[in-house]
């Protein structure tokens, strides 16, 4: 039981105060982004399903939300707007290894997906 409850927070995840949660994070190799807006809206862009979800697949996808956050959780939930033409996108964990840096790690059984650092310039 301790190593699946281990398994459910990720690996390296710590807690953040939500405040400074707020901004871009981008992956240095691939250059997909997820950006925390101030106002609870997200969006990502150029970033693989197969890093978003357990079963996305390969391809890049885009797409805006809204995100949340609390003091006592090493997550920012992150919920995507309904999209048109039938593609049905689920909630997302991006966990927090620290205020500048978040990764993805959809299943729990496998390994980080990817790694984003919070970047100030464009």
């Amino acid at each position: 039981m301790a190593v699946f409850a281990s398994g459910c927070v990720g690996p390296g995840a710590a807690q953040v105060d939500p405040a400074g949660l707020p901004g871009k994070y981008r992956d240095g190799e691939t250059g997909g982004e997820i950006r925390l807006h101030v106002n609870g809206r997200f969006s990502v862009t150029g970033i693989s399903g197969d890093d978003l979800w357990w079963h996305g697949g390969p391809a890049s996808v885009d797409f805006d939300g809204t995100w949340s956050a609390t003091s006592h959780s090493n997550f920012v939930y992150l919920v995507p707007d309904d999209t048109s033409g039938g593609q049905e996108l689920s909630d997302i964990q991006l966990y927090t290894a620290s205020p500048k840096k978040v990764f993805l790690h959809p299943d729990v059984d496998g390994p980080v997906t990817l790694e984003l650092v919070k970047v100030t310039n464009p």
